[in-house]
């Protein structure tokens, strides 16, 4: 079998492995920070990675299953995995949006005063510069092979690079603020940067639904 033709599926099996592994590390580490600090809105961006994460599994599993050859059951190849994988992905990142609604909204009603905003803000700044080289990756190779699955996971990535952002900057409010105005209430930041970072992920959905 010539290498050449294989080489295309195997770029596209690496790359959508490498995002896997990415969004584990991120979730994992967002989740462990935002439960410590008890951020909503960190915790947020970790069932957001959660969602990414699916996306990036589900991802790899299209391009290696569309890469197969035609057979008995499917004539014309596997190709239309990567499409259906596209909806799957939206639908999973309109259900977590939801539940960081509910959870934020919660949170509104009973503030509660964050351990160590400042620790929730450094992750987000690791969050954000992952997800930019490996969603630039994505979308490289995406387009090179004509992969909707990766270029579906790529927009998930540059989507959570925004949210990271916006979640960041209303953590360093909160650190800043405790720090030069210590008698201030900043505890409703993180509620309403959550509820921001599900506002942008249903619209990211959205998108992948029309």
């Amino acid at each position: 079998m010539d290498g050449r033709k294989d080489s295309p599926d195997r770029r596209k099996s690496s790359v959508a492995l490498l995002s896997v592994t990415s969004n584990s590390v991120l979730v994992l580490l967002k989740l462990t920070v935002g439960v410590a600090i008890g951020s909503v809105s960190v915790i947020s961006e970790a069932i957001h990675s959660s969602v990414d994460l699916l996306a990036a599994v589900i991802a790899f599993l299209a391009v290696r299953t569309s890469g197969k050859p035609a057979d008995a059951e499917h004539q014309f190849g596997h190709g239309k995995f990567e499409n259906i994988s596209g909806t799957v992905e939206a639908l999973l990142i309109f259900l977590a949006a939801g539940w960081i609604i509910f959870e934020a909204v919660k949170k509104l009603t009973n503030p509660e005063p964050l351990e160590d905003a400042g620790w929730g803000a450094a992750v987000m700044l690791i969050s954000s510069a992952a997800n930019i080289l490996v969603s630039r990756e994505l979308f490289k190779v995406g387009k090179e092979t004509d992969s909707v699955a990766l270029q579906a996971d790529a927009w998930h990535l540059r989507t959570d690079v925004y949210t990271s952002a916006g979640v960041m900057a209303g953590l360093a409010i909160i650190w800043i603020g405790g720090l030069v105005l210590p008698g201030m209430d900043l505890d409703w930041v993180d509620p309403v940067a959550a509820v921001g970072v599900a506002l942008l992920i249903i619209k990211a959905a959205y998108k992948l639904t029309v």
